[in-house]
């Protein structure tokens, strides 16, 4: 497998990070000076908004998930070799233990159901297991394995209340493959193949129901494809391409129906962003982002759109075309998990940074988190 840069090589993360990983230490061996000082962590307001610290969690998680339930909380999963999973509570500001998973998971799936509970399945450890948690007992309770162990994939909620995996990268090499989970049997059945084996892609929902997969990543190298899955027929069909090949890019359904593809990498990290149009399938550029940023995404009550990692963050208006960056975050972490709150603020959390390990880079795990105010 081609080895590529830090900041999107999962390979890079399971070859080398994660024995430091793993270790004791690693959660604490920040040194002080690399924190804030109570000065850096003063609330500062721009005109795109501003961040502030908030509690940290209990456990330092990378490549971790953040699925907003129905009273509000925000539930945390991941971080490699961990089991244990945090919500996030907005009106104390506090983080509570949630149940324990059945098995470790990182560059996995996670999707809130229609009936409240949380789907999560696969993850770096190679393996097609899946369980549900359920808000109302903590609990994590075991259900059907997908047919093929996956990572790096993307998970989609369907109309139908059906989850839509596709992609991602296993035993086997970069999967074309998908399936669907049908949460009334806990059953996974295979459905129609990706055009092109891809991971590290990114998934959108459409108004219409049908399903817009995007770049990534394959032997071939960095991708431009994209592609349409309808689920009345269990098809995926060509859609235009992007304009720029590009993986862990965010993609996000604007009001107006078109989907944002902003940042990502090829290899190197980019600040550029496009507009599919699925009324005419078609791709157009728009406004670049201050910073590259490859991140995680949220749309914003008010329609906009916020990518933010690395210490900074910038916000898209639908209605310009173009982005503002916001005031600078605390925590200069990347591949942070990002959740938008109740009362419109958007919380991230955990993720990674890069640190010398003595004799190759490797990723150290963050338990930081804070809160994005527009």
């Amino acid at each position: 497998m081609r080895m590529r840069s830090v900041a999107s090589a999962t390979c890079a993360v399971l070859t080398v990070a994660v024995p430091a990983l793993a270790s004791s230490s690693s959660a604490s061996s920040l040194s002080v000076s690399a924190r804030p000082t109570t000065l850096e962590r003063s609330f500062v307001s721009t005109a795109a908004g501003s961040w502030t610290a908030t509690a940290s969690m209990s456990t330092a998680r990378a490549h971790l998930t953040a699925t907003p339930l129905g009273d509000g909380r925000i539930l945390v999963v991941g971080g490699v070799g961990e089991s244990t999973t945090e919500l996030y509570d907005p009106p104390t500001g506090t983080w509570i233990p949630g149940g324990t998973l059945n098995q470790p998971r990182w560059l996995h799936g996670a999707v809130r159901l229609a009936d409240g509970r949380v789907l999560v399945a696969g993850g770096g450890s190679y393996t097609a297991s899946a369980e549900l948690y359920d808000p109302a007992t903590n609990r994590w309770t075991p259900t059907g394995s997908m047919n093929v162990d996956r990572f790096s994939f993307t998970a989609t909620l369907l109309r139908d209340g059906r989850v839509l995996v596709a992609g991602g990268f296993s035993l086997s090499g970069v999967q074309a493959s998908a399936e669907l989970y049908d949460p009334a049997t806990g059953r996974w059945t295979s459905t129609g193949t990706l055009r092109t084996p891809r991971r590290d892609h990114a998934a959108t929902l459409l108004p219409d129901g049908t399903v817009l997969v995007a770049g990534g990543f394959n032997a071939d190298g960095w991708l431009r494809s994209a592609e349409l899955y309808d689920p009345a027929r269990g098809r995926w069909t060509r859609a235009a391409p992007m304009t720029t090949a590009r993986e862990g890019a965010t993609a996000t359904l604007l009001g107006n129906g078109r989907v944002l593809v902003a940042g990502g990498g090829n290899p190197s990290a980019l600040s550029s962003a496009e507009l599919y149009d699925p009324a005419s399938d078609s791709w157009s550029a728009t406004g670049s982002m201050n910073a590259p940023h490859g991140g995680a995404a949220a749309l914003l009550q008010d329609g906009r759109v916020l990518v933010a990692d690395g210490g900074t963050g910038d916000v898209y208006s639908p209605a310009t075309g173009t982005w503002t960056a916001t005031g600078p975050m605390v925590y200069p972490y990347a591949s942070a998990a990002a959740a938008l709150l109740p009362n419109g603020q958007v919380l991230y959390a955990g993720g990674r940074q890069v640190k010398y390990c003595g004799e190759y880079y490797c990723d150290e795990p963050l338990a930081d988190a804070e809160l994005y105010t527009p």
